[in-house]
C-alpha cells in the first residue's frame, strides 16, 4: 500500500552501478533520488564499506563520462 502512495516511481536495478546510471538518466533538475536497498545484498558486497566504495566509484564514473569533476571527490 505504501508503494502506491509514494511521490514518485520505484525502480528495480541491479547491480548498484546500473541503479546510479538509471537514476541519472531519469532524474530531472531539482529532483531528489533516494536509493534504498529493498533487501539484504547477500553476496554482492563484502560489507557496508565495500557497498559504499562501489557507489562512489559509480557516481565518479558517471561524472567523468559527463565531463564533470566532483569537488574533492565523492
Amino acid at each position: 500500500a505504501a508503494r502506491e502512495q509514494a511521490a514518485g516511481p520505484q525502480l528495480d536495478a541491479t547491480p548498484l552501478p546500473e541503479a546510479v546510471l538509471l537514476s541519472a538518466q531519469l532524474a530531472l533538475g531539482g529532483d531528489a533520488v533516494l536509493m534504498s536497498p529493498a533487501c539484504a545484498s547477500l553476496d554482492m558486497f563484502d560489507n557496508y564499506m565495500h557497498r559504499a566504495q562501489v557507489f562512489v566509484e559509480a557516481v565518479n564514473a558517471l561524472a567523468a563520462e559527463q565531463g564533470m569533476s566532483l569537488e574533492g571527490g565523492l
